[in-house]
């Protein structure tokens, strides 16, 4: 076994009505004053009405502000900022999705240090730490609540690229399944299908160790066999838990492996064309799952066993062969678009979305097996 390293830096507080414990958290933290940044989304959710009335019957002190993007810019995150001018905190609650903990933990960075925040983008050396951060979300997707990353588009280069310290990580991550029961389908189906990505991106990337592996094969676990059900039943709380605890895991995984092609190609879709952070992932899982076992990828065997009802008996070959069909199933049940001609893409597009390969080169040569800039043009042109 080779030596490898592995961490978590978020406290994590799991279950049915754990966002009730806000104001208990907050006031062990030893915090008295503090900034709630809530999507607009689910600003009047019962349960995130419950866990502000909870921080005032801590006797906590805090303010609320409104957070209004999709996916933020960093002229939005600049604006944002001038919202908390002359306000002091000693620590800021993200309640919403992967997009509102990002908003969160670049505002976390910004109060503190000098500078816009587009100088912050990237990997910065920061001069002073972040604001401490509890996330709590309300999506089961990003990862965000224990991940260092908040990404944010640079809106004149079109590219996407964050704010990215590990001193950045959430020092509290609250997941509490009802925070998500009320999730308008698209939204569960795009931040889903994220997780989704995270989890089989880390499985199989090249720096993956025995630890990373266990927390993506139980993300998978969670999140393929609850993926496949939620919108059948979108009021079940337990397949809200599963998925939400699956994200985390999902996030987890990631942070200690990284990310693959899907997860690169699925940057310049969501920068350029405003494709939705998990359908600009989803959309290449079929082509790349397929691609990896045409070239004799074997160990998505492991992950076809944890899905519910699968064929133990198969051998490893067939396994991996229905492993990309049971993908591709998913996808289908999730309405996952099969052309990026949905999304208004054309030929010209087409030709922009295959030179991103030079790009992201580096992320895709993590995949396990080699994908040369021809097998980029094909999935593409699949796609068109």
């Amino acid at each position: 076994m080779q030596p490898f390293r592995f961490f978590v830096s978020t406290n994590l507080v799991y279950g049915i009505d754990s966002a009730l414990k806000l104001g208990e958290e907050t006031k062990a933290l030893g915090f008295s004053s503090v900034g709630v940044i809530v999507d607009q989304g689910v600003f009047e959710h019962p349960q995130v009405l419950k866990a502000l009335n909870c921080l005032r019957d801590a006797g906590i002190r805090f303010d609320l502000y409104k957070n209004e993007a999709v996916e933020p810019t960093y002229d939005y995150l600049e604006s944002f900022r001038a919202l908390f001018a002359g306000k002091s905190y000693d620590c800021l609650v993200g309640i919403g999705g992967g997009s509102v903990l990002d908003l969160t933990k670049g505002i976390a960075v910004l109060l503190v240090n000098e500078g816009n925040a587009l100088s912050f983008r990237g990997f910065p050396k920061l001069k002073n730490k972040p604001l401490p951060v509890i996330a709590i979300p309300t999506t089961a997707g990003t990862g965000s609540e224990v991940t260092y990353n908040a990404v944010f588009t640079d809106s004149k280069e079109k590219k996407k690229l964050g704010i990215n310290s590990t001193m950045n990580f959430p020092i509290r991550a609250i997941i509490d399944p009802l925070m998500t029961i009320n999730c308008p389908n698209k939204i569960t189906v795009s931040s889903g299908s994220d997780a989704l990505v995270h989890t089989l991106e880390s499985y199989v990337h090249k720096n993956h160790t025995p630890l990373s592996r266990m927390h993506s094969k139980e993300a998978f676990r969670l999140i393929y066999n609850n993926l496949i059900k939620v919108l059948d039943a979108p009021a079940d709380v337990q397949i809200r838990g599963n998925l939400a605890l699956g994200a985390y895991l999902a996030g987890v995984a990631l942070i200690n492996a990284g990310s693959g092609p899907s997860g690169a190609f699925s940057y310049p879709l969501g920068a350029v064309y405003h494709v939705p952070h998990g359908y600009a992932g989803a959309v290449f899982l079929p082509y790349i799952t397929e691609l990896n076992v045409q070239k004799g990828y074997k160990d998505y065997a492991q992950l076809y066993d944890l899905i519910d009802g699968a064929d133990l008996s198969l051998p490893v070959d067939e396994k991996n062969i229905c492993f990309v069909q049971k993908i591709q199933q998913l996808m289908d049940k999730l309405e996952v678009p099969k052309s990026l001609s949905f999304y208004k893409l054309g030929p010209k597009d087409i030709e922009f979305m295959i030179e991103q390969y030079d790009v992201f080169k580096a992320a895709i040569a993590q995949n396990p097996i080699e994908i040369i800039k021809d097998d980029a043009r094909r999935i593409m042109q699949a796609l068109a």
